[in-house]
């Protein structure tokens, strides 16, 4: 039980020597990382008046009220969402930026059924891709709690913004 305890403690001491040693250059590599490649919104350019309100139209006043009330209020885990945005077509828009790479070899044609409502195959592929973007831009915690009809309004806009906007 001792020698247990005692190798526990090694263990401990070892990992915690070995992350101070290498944090600071885990830090400075993962800067440069962002630096030089970028994250979806550093990326995504402003969204202009057309785009704001072609998700907005695309969504529907119900949808997009459910999303700003889920996004404005917090977690109740206390979960800090750094990107998540005041407007949910701007977590809309982000997503799409966000999802571009993963679906830019996806035909237009499976995006369209996406952007209609329908997952299956490849579309399958696509809604995930989007559901990660999504997830990441206004939080896990809030996509869990939104309505399904929300959530799959959310990945049709985004497919729908990534045929008219991105391609």
């Amino acid at each position: 039980m001792i020698r247990r305890a005692s190798l526990v403690g090694v263990a401990a001491l070892t990992a915690g020597a070995l992350f101070a040693g290498a944090a600071p250059a885990l830090a400075s590599h993962a800067a440069e990382t962002r630096a030089a490649s970028g994250s979806a919104t550093e990326e995504m350019p402003e969204l202009s008046a057309e785009q704001l309100r072609f998700i907005e139209d695309g969504m529907g006043p119900e949808a997009m009220a459910e999303l700003n009330r889920a996004i404005s209020q917090g977690g109740d885990d206390g979960e800090i969402r750094p990107r998540a945005f005041p407007i949910a077509a701007v977590a809309i828009g982000a997503a799409a930026w966000c999802a571009k790479g993963a679906v830019a070899s996806i035909p237009t044609s499976v995006l369209s059924d996406v952007a209609d409502g329908k997952f299956s195959g490849k579309g399958t592929y696509v809604k995930n891709a989007i559901i990660g973007c999504l997830g990441g831009e206004i939080g896990g915690v809030v996509w869990k709690f939104l309505p399904g009809w929300v959530k799959n309004k959310a990945v049709s806009m985004v497919a729908a913004f990534i045929i008219k906007y991105i391609r």
